[in-house]
């Protein structure tokens, strides 16, 4: 059954391919007066309903080609700036050739203009689109319209451009909403817009140079002029007769200088209102927390707010509110913030399963959460003048997560009695940036960046168990306290000069520091009674400077942009501990390059290799003892020393948007020396975990590749796939079961992971819209046992407008999952909703969820620091029905 199932998927996708072929292809050429080709002409076909069906440009011959579904009459016209206007008229019945003569225009023509009704103007590097040439009655939001526009691909209210992000979406050359393009795009009404704007080369930076990377694809939403001060929004009541609440409230507010956001969100069935990524967008997106700094070499993650997890637990409930605002009084001076609360209450049954040679670890949970979220965020830019801008952020954050688990545990079908684990982790972090941006002279641009990061985390935690104590160095907890404090602290100041040279060629100089100050407490108690020993209190403090000079060098030849550089970097630490002190010095030559090429807009190559340092952090040195949890101990290393990291990356895109094609491929290279690895010491029920510098060479290459083609108006094709292959050193140390020794080992793990997805979209007279697809996963990893991991996911999502007043929608998914050719795991998901248009603004919506009743998820890894197979089991919500009155103005 499963592979017939995976056949007849595969099948679909191939059927589509199949079906393409009765697509034809018009072929042309186009001349002018004199005979001689016309480079760079826009050739567009529109059927009779005026609606765009293709799209392309001319070749340096002035060949062109468009693949247009045969049997229907087309407008073809062709537009250059140089160039009169022509139109014909074409019935495409077979595969066609035409000759076109093109003759100069006696106007300087501002805009190349495609169609009569203008519904797609080319501008120099902007795109601009009429919505009222591509709307349909049954828009609803701008995400509704975009899916309608050649060139761009929207997904879940992402959109991209060349198969890249949009990550700024202005409305009235304005950003609104903080900046978050998912509200924007899933709730500005369609019936609002009049223009939509695609600028293809938009400078973030002002005073960029043309050799400047950082260009990038925005759009900007023209609003009708009856609309341009507008509340919009929508209000939702809901629930069952039994257990499950929901209730709503979004509203939308902006002017030409102010904008307002209210969110405000309660249910009790897992619904995500707010994700992680909407956090990550409304702190200004990945573009701003990754900004461009120092190296910043030390081992450390930037700490992520928890939204809560497990969306779909056996019980929970849920409240978030959010309020924004955003002005701009005049063009020198633009300010926006956001405040938002988050709680969630999360109780769920689970099993986590630890399996290796000899040993199986069974723990029976229960778990309960709760969960405190406060986060804000403030923004100010302000442009003196023409030749300068200042930018200010500040992001704080604070939070308390309470957790409770309840274990009964097992070892081999053995009890090990129960273990209550309780966690009060509570912590904030304030980060603020300030940036002074001018242009110096004609061409060059100088630019100063201080950064500040304050952030704090409280982890305490108290384990308590009826039977097996946790065991540190020969001593028993059965009631363990833990109190923890880490508190880290860094600044930065840098400066970046651009001087342009020629205009094929630029210097950029960077200068800068980096200070880290850190310190972290630990304590370890039985009971009441402090546990003095050593190595069980923690009072730890590292000071880290880091200053460094780069220059890169920037040269374009054509379609080649080749940029060699290479910094100079002295890092200094100085860590004291309760058992001694560390001082480190060195300087280090860190070279870098990246080649761009770039063939007509559509094929692009970019090569890249850099450097890495990374030096370890104070909880990596610190050699108290942490407890993670009631099976692992943590203690760091004092001797760690840096690590070097060589990165290679190459990509390659073709972007064809206006034939609605596009594929990606590349792939990554990381090689590290002296790799910072797990060194784990396994006496069971305990592992006992640190760090440790690895003498062999780990690596670690990344491939993936992908594509889709709208082969017409009624079948689309995507596929996609990652490949991974890790090769890596772990330290362990367990007991010879046949004498009772310990044996130390340095372990060789390699790890090789594959996904592909292949999804088949249908849609039939805008009334049915259909996905098949399917997601296969494996996985296998060879260390001192083996193990493969195998799933094969088919999926299919339908909506379908039976009326204008009806709208059916389904999801489905069957999952299958194997370990070593064994089933583990065989789970089906349906859901479906149905929405009935009460009136104008009205909608009444029946929910199903989890029709077939799956009651709870399985997920299986490898964990290499211990050399064990984990398999965790997780309790799920179960079958619910809820009925949805939204109202929408």
């Amino acid at each position: 059954m499963n592979k017939s199932i995976l056949i007849l998927v595969f099948l679909l996708g191939f059927a589509g391919m199949a079906k393409a072929q009765e697509d034809c292809k018009l072929r042309g050429e186009i001349r002018d007066s004199i005979g001689f080709p016309v480079y760079d002409a826009a050739v567009s076909a529109f059927n009779s309903k005026s609606e765009g069906v293709a799209f392309t440009f001319t070749d340096v011959d002035g060949h062109f080609e468009l693949a247009v579904p045969c049997g229907e009459t087309y407008d073809v016209e062709v537009e250059h700036v140089e160039y009169e206007s022509f139109s014909q008229s074409v019935l495409v019945d077979r595969t066609k050739s035409l000759k076109f003569k093109l003759n100069k225009s006696t106007i300087s023509l501002q805009e190349a203009v495609i169609q009569a009704k203008k519904p797609i103007t080319v501008k120099g590097d902007t795109i601009e689109y009429d919505a009222n040439s591509f709307r349909t009655a049954a828009d609803e939001n701008l995400e509704d319209l975009l899916k309608k526009l050649p060139g761009l691909q929207v997904e879940n209210g992402k959109v991209y451009y060349e198969g890249k992000e949009i990550t700024t979406i202005k409305v009235g050359n304005r950003e609104v909403l903080g900046g978050n393009t998912k509200l924007l795009t899933k709730n500005l009404p369609a019936d609002a817009i009049d223009k939509i704007q695609l600028n293809k080369k938009f400078k973030a930076n002002p005073f960029s140079n043309s050799l400047s990377d950082d260009e990038e694809a925005i759009l900007n939403i023209e609003l009708r002029e009856d609309k341009k001060s507008l509340l919009f929004g929508n209000v939702t009541v809901g629930g069952d007769a039994q257990e499950h609440a929901d209730g709503q409230a979004k509203l939308f507010y902006f002017s030409p200088k102010t904008d307002g956001t209210f969110i405000a969100d309660y249910n009790t069935y897992g619904k995500e209102v707010f994700t992680n990524e909407d956090y990550v967008s409304f702190f200004g997106g990945f573009r701003e927390l990754m900004e461009e700094g120092s190296s910043f070499s030390l081992r450390e993650s930037q700490r992520n707010v928890m939204l809560g997890s497990a969306n779909d637990a056996a019980e929970m409930n849920s409240l978030i509110g959010a309020v924004h605002f955003g002005y701009e009084p005049n063009k020198k001076i633009y300010t926006n913030g956001f405040v938002l609360f988050n709680q969630n209450n999360l109780a769920f049954n689970s099993t986590q399963e630890r399996i290796s040679e000899g040993l199986n670890f069974l723990d029976e949970q229960k778990n309960d959460q709760n969960l405190l979220t406060t986060m804000g965020r403030f923004r100010l830019d302000y442009t003196p003048d023409s030749r300068s801008q200042i930018k200010y952020r500040l992001n704080f954050n604070y939070f308390e997560n309470e957790s409770e688990q309840l274990a009964d545990r097992f070892l081999n079908g053995n009890s090990l009695g129960n273990t209550r684990f309780f966690q009060n982790n509570t912590g904030y972090g304030l980060k603020h940036n300030l940036s002074y941006i001018r242009k110096i002279g004609k061409d060059h641009n100088l630019g100063i960046y201080l950064r500040h990061q304050l952030s704090q985390d409280d982890p305490n935690m108290n384990i308590s168990s009826s039977m097996i104590p946790v065991v540190i160095d020969s001593l028993a907890f059965n009631n363990l306290r833990q109190d923890r404090q880490l508190q880290t602290q860094n600044f930065q100041v840098y400066g970046i000069y651009n001087h342009l040279l020629t205009n094929t060629s630029n210097l950029r100089f960077k200068l800068g520091s980096n200070f880290s100050w850190q310190n972290l407490t630990n304590s370890i108690f039985e009971g009441n009674d402090l546990i003095t020993n050593e190595n069980f209190q923690t009072d730890s403090n590292l000071d880290f400077t880091e200053l460094y000079a780069d220059l890169t060098y920037t040269r374009k030849f054509g379609a080649f942009k080749f940029d060699v550089g290479a910094g100079v970097h002295n890092f200094a630490s100085k860590s004291n501990f309760l058992t001694g002190n560390r001082s480190t010095n060195l300087t280090k030559f860190i070279p870098h390059f990246k080649m761009d090429v770039n063939v007509k807009n559509a094929h692009n190559v970019v090569l890249e290799y850099n450097q890495e340092y990374k030096l370890p952090n104070l909880v990596n040195l610190s050699d108290g003892y942490e407890v993670q949890n009631y099976y692992s101990i943590y203690r760091g290393f004092m001797d760690l020393k840096e690590s070097l990291y060589h990165n290679l990356s190459l990509r390659y895109g073709y972007y064809n948007s206006f034939s609605f094609l596009h594929l990606y491929v590349g792939g990554t290279y990381v090689r590290s020396i002296d790799n910072m690895q797990t060194s784990s010491e396994l006496v069971p029920p305990t592992q006992f975990n640190s760090l440790i510098n690895n003498t062999e060479d780990d690596q670690n290459l990344v491939l993936y590749f992908g594509g889709g083609k709208r082969f017409n108006r009624f079948y689309s094709l995507n596929a996609n796939a990652n490949l991974s292959f890790m090769d890596y050193f772990t330290n362990i140390s367990s007991i010879n079961p046949t004498d009772g020794t310990m044996e130390q080992n340095w372990v060789n793990n390699t790890a090789f992971t594959q996904n592909y997805t292949l999804t088949n979209t249908f849609k039939f007279k805008k009334k049915v819209e259909l996905d098949l697809g399917l997601n296969y996963l494996t996985s296998r990893f060879e260390s001192v046992t083996d193990f493969d991991f195998v799933t094969w996911r088919p999926f299919a999502k339908a909506a379908w407008s039976i009326t204008d007043k009806f709208l059916l929608q389904s999801d489905y998914s069957y999952r299958i999952q194997y370990q070593n050719d064994e089933l583990i795991n065989e789970n089906q998901a349906l859901n479906a909703s149905l929405r009935f248009h009460v009136a104008k603004s009205t909608y009444l919506t029946f929910i199903a969820g989890n029709i077939l009743g799956n009651d709870q998820l399985v997920n299986s890894s490898f964990d290499s620091k211990s050399n064990q197979t984990v398999i965790n089991t997780r309790e799920l919500l179960g079958r619910y029905f809820l009925l949805q009155l939204r109202y929408k103005f």
